[in-house]
């Protein structure tokens, strides 16, 4: 087993803040007036958080693997005058896999996660943006929890050939990691042979 922890205290952290362009608050922006808003060095930020891995033998063939993985962070607010929940700092995620290997041929179980956020632990500047977060009872943003299944298999063919193949997202889940903005895949099929020279 394996950890780190880490405590981290950011000067002239890099932000999202309003900014102007020509004098403009807004512009036109596909049809609508938006604000602007800029990436700047302009607040102090602290994050907080640990990693824990872990990697066992089981004996007749099998393993097990575990990843972790907690973060927490503030950074002042657009005045600074106070502190809010960091932009930056996902939520818990980590992966659990067994696997099980006899001679040429090794197959792995393996299960993603992530927690999720409510509305009111989202950093200020991601509680507006409705189009990349699942909506909440009340129609605000909201970072919901999820997990996948993969299942994973290869086979060595001889010294220099490998074929490989798996199912990822086993159950179909519709997800979207942290502040990414773009849907994973669904269930997805995977076929490879890979050769060595």
């Amino acid at each position: 087993m394996r950890g780190n922890a880490y405590y981290t205290l950011l000067d002239n952290a890099m932000v999202r803040r309003p900014f102007t362009v020509n004098g403009q608050d807004s512009i036109p922006y596909d049809g609508e007036l938006s604000r602007v808003d800029a990436i700047q060095n302009a607040a102090q930020a602290t994050v907080v958080g640990f990693v824990l891995a872990l990697d066992a033998d089981l004996g007749s063939g099998f393993g097990a693997t575990a990843r972790y993985n907690w973060q927490d962070g503030v950074e002042q607010d657009d005045d600074n005058l106070g502190d809010v929940p960091l932009r930056h700092a996902p939520p818990p995620f980590g992966q659990v896999g067994l696997t099980w290997q006899r001679k040429a041929l090794r197959l792995e179980l393996l299960t993603r996660f992530s927690s999720g956020f409510a509305f009111e632990d989202l950093a200020p500047s991601e509680q507006g943006k409705t189009p990349i977060y699942a909506l909440d009872d009340d129609g605000n943003p909201y970072a919901p929890s999820w997990y996948t299944l993969d299942l994973r298999g290869s086979y060595r063919i001889g010294r220099h050939l490998q074929l490989s193949g798996g199912v990822e997202n086993i159950t179909d889940q519709r997800y979207r990691p942290y502040s990414s903005g773009i849907t994973a895949p669904g269930r997805n099929f995977i076929l490879a042979l890979r050769a060595r020279f």
